[in-house]
């Protein structure tokens, strides 16, 4: 997976790896999910590739062919786009952006051997990122701060163009990977050592979002990636340089955070090197452009310029978005008298924006850790019915995933199942989903799913961890019951 964001910004300080935790923009640019690139671990051969780019031979420490490419990015998707809380819920912006991907994805050097694929992520993080498999994304916090379509088509370039030099395959360092995999899906680390079946411990988790390990690109794929992002501007007929916009606006970010890294400890090229070489590539590669004039170039910016409009109806929202990232931080906190506030603030976003879904799923949580009324059905089911009809295909896991806890609290096993078990196939990594459809799977009878469910919770978790101590041993206990022999009348 490739991390196009460079600069950081203050966070709240968290616990290690597994602690549940938003992907913070210091984290190492141009990365691969990990979970795909260890699934990739398999493929024992090594070698060289050539790179459909440059022609060149380049060593691989991990070979796969496209199909198997394909293979990795279909498995990783799901798990990624839950983890960035699903695909904002524009279908009309989400399908004009699509068409211009689409468009670039034609002059593209891998046209032929896979379709990309493009989805806008409903987080406030600014970052795009990449796939194996044509997967490539942007998030709302970074669309929402692109100046123009030119720009977002530079970005999207840079995306395509790790796609593009097959950036996953030439990863080296198969440890570091594995390692990284070891880090639980959507659970926090305080929590893993908590007995999952305690009164507190699903409210815990409504306060948390789902870790991503990150495994980095070098500097030479970042600077080859932005390559391709002039590349596809010149090629379509936008003016190259707009791309330069984004690392100015990352360079804004990071003086504002304070940072103060040296750029050789970097992981990623320093956003001024980045500026200065897109530059000169530009002088390299397409040198007409600096003699041009901004009409001259494809979409320039106006009110009628659908990109703009896109953009300015995400501004628009901004106040209610705040809100929510207020909410989230109090309802970190578990405190009583903050969850309140946090849900006055869920509400006022509500108020301000009915037709998001994620403002209703909130509320949702707020109320369920608050345990208010029906503890937040009505929320999340008008958060799952808003987000079905914005986009059909893209059903985003939280609200079915706390909709099968309510009922299974309330001894409804049969609907709590099916729930549960949509969530395990909407967010397949999530051990936690996978515990609970345990449980509902046995209370409905059903003790070899329930078996099933249990040793994949086990699998997605730490061995020293309680919940997967608690599988495992949940798991072995239904095994002995389904071996023990029948008792003679």
């Amino acid at each position: 997976m490739h991390r196009f964001a460079l600069a950081a910004r203050p966070r709240a300080r968290r616990p290690s790896h597994l602690r549940l935790r938003r992907p913070t923009l210091r984290a190492a640019a141009g990365s691969l999910l990990a979970v795909a690139l260890a699934a990739a671990l398999v493929a024992p051969s090594t070698g060289c590739v050539t790179d459909k780019v440059t022609g060149e031979k380049r060593f691989a420490a991990i070979q796969w062919d496209t199909q198997e490419e394909q293979a990795l990015g279909d498995q990783s998707a799901p798990n990624f786009e839950q983890q960035f809380g699903g695909a904002y819920p524009d279908a009309a912006a989400q399908a004009y952006l699509e068409g211009v991907v689409k468009e670039m994805a034609s002059h593209s050097v891998r046209k032929d051997d896979f379709a990309y694929k493009f989805t806008v992520l409903n987080s406030a993080e600014p970052n795009a990122f990449a796939l194996p498999g044509g997967y490539v994304y942007i998030t709302r916090g970074l669309l929402e701060n692109l100046g123009s379509e030119a720009e977002f088509v530079a970005i999207l370039g840079h995306e395509l163009g790790h796609v593009e030099h097959q950036h996953s395959m030439l990863q080296q360092n198969k440890q570091i990977a594995a390692q990284l995999l070891l880090g639980a899906v959507g659970i926090g680390e305080e929590l893993l050592q908590k007995d999952p079946d305690s009164p507190r411990y699903v409210s815990a988790i409504a306060g948390y979002a789902a870790p991503l390990a990150l495994l980095s690109f070098s500097r030479g794929q970042e600077l080859e990636s932005d390559e391709r992002g002039v590349y596809f501007a010149h090629v379509m007929g936008y003016d190259p340089r707009e791309m330069k916009k984004t690392f100015e606006y990352f360079a804004r970010l990071e003086a504002a955070a304070g940072s103060s890294t040296p750029a050789f400890l970097r992981t990623h090229p320093t956003n001024e090197t980045r500026i200065r070489d897109i530059d000169a590539t530009i002088r390299r590669l397409c040198p007409e452009v600096l003699a041009k004039q901004p009409a001259q170039f494809r979409a320039p910016v106006g009110p009628k310029d659908r990109f703009t409009q896109i953009v300015a109806a995400m501004k628009q929202q901004a106040p209610a978005y705040q809100k929510q990232a207020q909410a989230n931080a109090l309802l970190e906190s578990g405190d009583a008298a903050k969850l309140q506030q946090a849900l006055g603030l869920a509400k006022e976003a509500v108020a301000m924006n009915p037709g998001e879904p994620s403002f209703h799923c909130l509320q949702g949580e707020i109320e369920y850790s608050l345990e208010k009324g029906d503890r937040g059905k009505a929320s999340f089911e008008k958060a799952r019915a808003l987000q079905l009809k914005a986009t059909p295909a893209k059903e985003y896991w939280k609200p079915t995933f706390f909709l099968g806890l309510i009922d299974l609290e309330s001894d409804k096993a049969v609907p709590a199942a099916t729930s549960l078990r949509r969530a395990t196939e909407l967010f397949p990594d999530q051990p936690v989903a996978h515990y609970y459809l345990a449980q509902a799977e046995e209370k409905a009878g059903n003790k070899p799913a329930a078996a099933a469910a249990y040793a994949r919770a086990a699998e997605l978790t730490p061995a020293d961890s309680a919940l997967h101590q608690k599988s495992i041993e949940r798991q072995g206990q239904l095994s002995s019951l389904r071996q023990a022999p029948a008792r003679r009348r």
